[in-house]
């Protein structure tokens, strides 16, 4: 593994939009340094990350000092800094190909972020008593409105039931497009492994997390992808963070 200057991505296990950057990193056969961003504990929201990444998600890339946020735009930089293996089709059509399936995993994600609350990151919460989840937000923010997503994810009242069931539908009406099309190719985009895959790989396969399962009789293309990318090295490989992780918020 090797690097031109180094290389520090703020990270947390289990969002997808930070797996799609160490996915691209492990392609690129790049080093780095991970410190953890703990989006449970709204450490995302703390002033001293906030200076890094003024929207307040994961991932963030710092790159010898240049700073890099949103997770399309840090891969589309690293591809362009370190091209080989290139990632973005040369092809002009191919390449808008590959971004539109990155907008379209980005319409996705307002869809799936709510669930995700609901059923994995509530439960999770509620582990432990109210009073420590909150002290641990109000540590990392004094927002209003950020302490009062915080308390109703942990009361679970993100969503309606109704909110829910739609939300449930737009979410499998995502997936019938992906099975449509992907019939007769491997991949995404130019029938090759692409950042389109990358792109859209991580959300896919989280489906089952919110308590959304693919049915391979229902979406036998979507599975048969979902195992073709999945065994890349790269994919396995960017599952958890690693390379020396560390808390970034103090």
């Amino acid at each position: 593994m090797a690097t031109d200057g180094k290389i520090v991505l703020y990270d947390f296990d289990f969002s997808p939009c930070a797996r799609r950057v160490r996915a691209l990193l492990i392609e690129k056969g790049l080093d780095w340094e991970t410190r953890i961003v703990d989006l449970t504990r709204m450490e995302q929201k703390h002033p001293s990350y906030l200076k890094l990444n003024p929207n307040g998600v994961v991932p963030t890339l710092d790159h010898d000092g240049k700073v890099i946020y949103e997770s399309n735009v840090i891969n589309e930089y690293l591809d362009a800094v370190f091209p080989s293996p290139r990632l973005y089709p040369e092809d002009p059509w191919l390449c808008a190909q590959v971004k539109m399936w990155q907008a379209w995993e980005l319409s996705m994600a307002k869809e799936y972020r709510p669930l995700m609350y609901l059923r994995v990151i509530g439960p999770f919460d509620r582990q432990r008593p109210k009073d420590e989840v909150m002290a641990d937000a109000r540590r990392s923010t004094d927002d209003p409105a950020h302490l009062d997503w915080v308390s109703r994810v942990y009361d679970g009242t993100v969503l309606t039931d109704h909110e829910t069931k739609l939300l449930e539908g737009q979410l499998y009406d995502r997936l019938n497009h992906l099975e449509k099309s992907l019939a007769g190719t491997d991949f995404l985009v130019g029938n090759r492994f692409t950042m389109a895959d990358i792109a859209v790989y991580p959300r896919v396969v989280m489906y089952p997390m919110v308590k959304l399962p693919i049915e391979p009789s229902r979406y036998p293309n979507v599975t048969a992808w979902i195992a073709r990318v999945g065994a890349r090295p790269s994919i396995t490989g960017s599952e958890r963070a690693r390379g020396g992780g560390q808390h970034s918020i103090g």
